[in-house]
C-alpha cells in the first residue's frame, strides 16, 4: 500500500528542488498517479489579458494535430474548468462534473476532438476529468488536470480524497513556478530590449562615426552630461567634448535636440 505521506514530501522535495524546470510535473504526475491512477494529464495557465499556454503535456499524443493549437486560440473559453476559474473558484482540486453546467457532457464542444484536446477520436473517450485549481499573485489561473480514459472507473471517493490531500502543494508549486517563469521572461524580454537599442547605437552612423563616439551618443540621449559621461567611460570631460565636438561636425549638426533628433530618424528608417 502507497504511504501517502511518502508521497506527500516527495512531491514537495520534487517541488522545491526543481519548480523552474517544467519537466518536473511529469515526474510530480508519476507520484500522483501511485496514489490514485489516471493515464492522461495537462497543466494549463490561463493569464487575464493574454492567450493560455500549456505548462506540461501529459496527454500521450491522444490529441488530433491541430486540437490543440485550436484550444489555446479560442476553444478554451468553452472549458468548464476555465470559465469556473474566471468566476472566482477558490483554490482545491475538483471534479469537472461540479463545476460544468448541466448539459456540458452533452455539449459539442465536450465530444469534440476537434477543439476538446483532451479527447481522442472516439467520442465519450474521457471519462472523468479531476482538477488542481489556484490562482497567481498576476490572476493567472492555473489548472492541474489528471484524467481517466475510456475503460477505466470514474475517480473514487477515495481516490478523490488521497488526491485532494496533495492540493496545498500542488497548487503552490504551480504558483511559485508560474511566478518564477513571468519573472523569467520579464528578464529575458528586458535584456532584449536592451539588446535591440544597443544595436541602435551600434548601428547609428556607423560609417561615420568611430565606436567611440557612438559610445559617447549613447551616454548623451540617455541623458547623461558629459562629466558622467566621462565617468562611464573611464575618460575626462575635456575628451568627452571634443568627441561631441567632432561628432557634430561629422554630423553637420550643431546641438543636442538636432542629434536626438537625427538617431530618432535613423530608427525609424530601419
Amino acid at each position: 500500500m502507497v504511504n501517502r505521506i511518502d508521497v506527500l514530501s516527495e512531491v514537495a522535495t520534487l517541488a522545491i528542488r526543481h519548480i523552474n524546470d517544467s519537466g518536473v510535473f511529469a515526474t510530480i504526475e508519476s507520484a500522483l498517479r501511485t496514489v490514485a491512477f489516471f493515464d492522461i494529464a495537462a497543466i494549463f495557465a490561463y493569464p487575464p489579458a493574454e492567450q493560455p499556454e500549456m505548462l506540461h503535456d501529459g496527454l500521450k499524443g491522444i490529441s488530433l494535430p491541430n486540437a490543440m493549437q485550436d484550444y489555446l486560440a479560442g476553444g478554451y473559453l468553452l472549458d468548464a474548468v476555465y470559465v469556473a476559474c474566471m468566476q472566482g473558484l477558490a483554490d482545491g482540486l475538483y471534479r469537472l462534473a461540479t463545476l460544468a453546467p448541466d448539459a456540458f457532457f452533452e455539449s459539442d464542444y465536450f465530444l469534440s476532438p476537434l477543439v476538446h484536446p483532451c479527447i481522442s477520436m472516439e467520442s465519450g473517450s474521457l471519462v472523468e476529468e479531476i482538477a488542481f485549481c489556484t490562482h497567481a499573485p498576476d490572476g493567472t489561473a492555473l489548472v492541474f488536470s489528471l484524467m481517466r480514459s475510456t475503460g477505466m472507473e470514474a475517480f473514487s471517493k477515495e481516490d478523490f480524497s488521497a488526491l485532494e490531500a496533495f492540493a496545498p502543494i500542488i497548487n503552490a508549486a504551480l504558483i511559485q513556478h508560474w511566478i518564477n517563469r513571468t519573472e523569467k521572461k520579464a528578464l529575458e524580454k528586458t535584456a532584449l530590449n536592451t539588446e535591440n537599442l544597443n544595436k541602435s547605437f551600434r548601428d547609428f552612423e556607423r560609417d561615420r562615426l568611430s565606436p567611440r563616439e557612438q559610445d559617447v551618443v549613447a551616454l548623451l540621449l540617455r541623458g547623461h552630461s558629459s562629466l558622467s559621461a566621462a565617468k562611464n567611460l573611464g575618460i575626462t570631460e575635456g575628451t568627452v567634448k571634443i568627441h561631441r565636438k567632432n561628432i557634430y561636425a561629422k554630423l553637420g549638426i550643431s546641438s543636442q535636440s538636432m542629434l536626438f533628433s537625427h538617431f530618432i530618424a535613423s530608427i525609424i528608417k530601419n
